[in-house]
């Protein structure tokens, strides 16, 4: 087990190394392209659908039901 845990520790430290180039110099990263809030100019607005009554009939109520 203690053979097991050098290894993996042994791993996590030679993987945490920083990457280079040929030159020495240290790798570049990749630059975001991304602007936040994302947009979509050219998409139609979003259609608002009404709500529409599940029943045909009125529902009357007489007052003597006790919200539970």
């Amino acid at each position: 087990m203690t053979i097991f845990a050098g290894f993996a520790l042994a791993v996590v430290a030679l993987g945490n190394g920083s990457a280079s180039t040929g030159s020495g110099d240290a790798a570049p990263r990749p630059q975001s392209s991304v602007q936040y809030p994302i947009r979509f100019d050219d998409a139609p607005p979003p259609q608002i659908v009404q709500p529409r009554p599940t029943v045909s009939y009125p529902v009357r109520f007489t007052g003597t039901e006790v919200a539970r």
